[in-house]
């Protein structure tokens, strides 16, 4: 077995030292000489030695500038890269490296105190300061193009612990919550002489200062081990160290969740974790009643939805786009999509997992012949006698359904297409399933990317679904990567909501979003599913399953414990 045993140091030593990103000495960091409150699982005879984790993704790329690969993944949950932000199980903002925040005039302003005097150190020994908070965002926004700090148009230095962000459009609360997770930290002493960062790819840019350091890489197996920078770590916004009850990671990467799920019922893994990729349903046999493992059921935030193509006929039209929504049979998209779990969505697409979800809105209901009675009226009328509509300049009418290329789920994208075909032609709407984008990712994203699609069957992810919304993939704008909706009211309803104030008005513009989606049909939501993401009972204690996500989150490092 080849295995690869990376060198974190820039002197090039062979290993580094356990402490690497611990917590000073309490006389030197001036923390308070007070021992953190003991909890169960946290004294030496209660961690966690080495937590195995299995994922269907690959050991590469290796490096803070990408999200991809399981060490991109792993690093949405306070791992090895330090966040700015996390989230709790309820959703909501939590802080990490930046300890506190404050909203100042009228949402133009935020003023950010972060951990900079807490001794926290890089991978490689340096210190975390606040002249590496101020090059993230630099480096961000002007060479990664990130997207997450794009609203952020300047950056002042207060004192050694606190700047004052300058934020466009009054969008600081929406900036707060589209950073939390994904804003990584980077070591401006590493990155600032990288001439192309999304491509670099040297051994530091594995260099983070999250409470986990990268040690260990085999290709052969697969694997990646990591291990704490300490017993503690300071990065929780808290006066004392924070225990960090797991030691040691292992990460090992699966072709197949078939072969993950098989791995956790031997016990091979303890858990599973995999952005936004939930074990199938048909799964849900294999894991089922065997002891010793929970499904981590949870439900979904993000979700299975069709975007209409406002820059094609005959889906730039209101009515068409109304008969489309009656003619789709939604309790068998709901259980091919989330199996006995899968619910019936509403109009307003959101999921009632979703910050701002509105119940009031009603839910989606087949009923063709209400379709046929919509194109009728509207003038979609089959003049030629072949069984076929055509458009009411006469012309022939044949719509693309084009499914999101997926590699992983090209069955499952393809079942849908499917369905929406058939579904549609029995109310005389002829449909072409797009086949080509289904094994071919350049066709499917340059379609998408020039908002030539007319039906198009995509996924909106967790993260996505958190602060942006499933909208985003609607909104025709430069933040979004798909949208063709061009309708005014909708367009300033969104902006409204990246410009929102707090929660309360967050919320009210939120709604306001999922009404105009019911009336103007910008798209429609497919399934509101249920997430399983399992994991083992039978050794450890202290799981916190947070829905649609799993129970390898930031809280995990933390709480787990042996039982007993």
């Amino acid at each position: 077995m080849k295995k690869q045993v990376l060198s974190l140091l820039l002197a090039g030593a062979l290993t580094l030292g356990l402490f690497g990103c611990s917590a000073q000495t309490p006389e030197e960091s001036g923390v308070p000489q007070s021992a953190p409150a003991q909890t169960e699982g946290t004294d030496s005879a209660g961690v966690v030695e080495e937590l195995k984790i299995g994922i269907c993704k690959e050991v590469t790329p290796r490096t803070l500038a990408s999200e991809s690969g399981s060490f991109g993944r792993m690093n949405y949950n306070a791992f090895c890269a330090g966040t700015w932000l996390v989230r709790d199980e309820n959703n909501e903002m939590q802080p990490n490296l930046m300890t506190s925040w404050e909203i100042l005039d009228k949402g133009s302003t935020i003023r950010a105190t972060f951990a900079t005097d807490q001794g926290i150190t890089w991978h490689d020994g340096e210190p975390f300061t606040i002249d590496d908070v101020i090059f993230t965002v630099d480096l961000m926004n002007n060479k990664l193009k990130s997207g997450y700090l794009s609203k952020i148009t300047g950056v002042e230095k207060v004192d050694d612990t606190t700047v004052d962000f300058q934020v466009a459009d009054g969008a600081a609360y929406f900036t707060l919550g589209n950073s939390a997770v994904f804003v990584r930290m980077y070591p401006k002493h590493i990155w600032e002489g990288i001439e192309d960062p999304s491509g670099y790819t040297g051994e530091d840019a594995v260099i983070g200062c999250g409470p986990y350091k990268l040690v260990q890489v085999d290709e052969e197996a697969q694997t990646m081990h990591y291990e704490a920078v300490g017993e503690t770590y300071m990065g929780r916004a808290l006066t004392v160290p924070s225990p960090l009850t797991v030691r040691s990671v292992t990460v090992r990467s699966y072709d197949s969740q078939d072969a993950l799920v098989m791995a956790l019922r031997t016990g091979e893994v303890d858990a599973m974790y995999d952005y936004s990729n939930p074990i199938s349903p048909t799964m849900l046999p294999s894991i089922s009643g065997v002891d010793g493992v929970d499904p981590g059921k949870g439900m979904n935030m993000g979700l299975f939805e069709i975007l209409f193509g406002f820059q094609k006929q005959p889906t730039d039209d209101l009515e068409f786009r109304r008969a489309v929504r009656y003619a789709l049979n939604y309790e068998l998209l709901a259980t091919t999509i989330g199996g006995e779990d899968g619910q019936v969505p509403g109009e307003g697409i959101i999921s009632p997992a979703g910050i701002g979800y509105d119940d009031s809105l009603p839910k989606l209901v087949k009923d063709q012949e209400q379709a046929k009675a919509i194109l009728e009226a509207a003038g979609y009328i089959d003049t030629d006698g072949d069984g076929w509509r055509e458009q009411p300049d006469g012309t022939p009418m044949d719509v693309l359904v084009t499914p999101q290329y997926n590699a992983t789920k090209a069955a499952l994208y393809q079942r849908i297409a499917e369905i929406i075909v058939t579904n549609l032609g029995e109310v005389g709407v002829k449909c072409t399933l797009d086949e080509e984008s289904i094994r071919n990712s350049d066709h499917e994203q340059q379609l998408r990317d020039d908002g030539a699609y007319e039906i198009y069957i995509c996924y909106a992810t967790q993260g996505v679904s958190f602060y942006k919304t499933p909208f985003l993939y609607m909104f025709n704008d430069d933040l979004s990567m798909w949208g063709t909706c061009d309708l005014e009211d909708f367009d300033q309803a969104y902006n409204d909501m990246l410009n929102a104030q707090g929660d309360e008005d967050y919320v009210a513009k939120v709604k306001e979003l999922q009404r105009i989606a019911s009336e103007e049909v910008i798209g429609i939501a497919l399934c509101w599913d249920t997430a399983y993401y399992p994991y083992r009972t039978d050794k450890y204690e202290g799981w916190t399953n947070f829905p649609g996500w799993g129970v390898i989150n930031c809280e995990t490092w933390y709480n787990l414990h042996p039982i007993g």
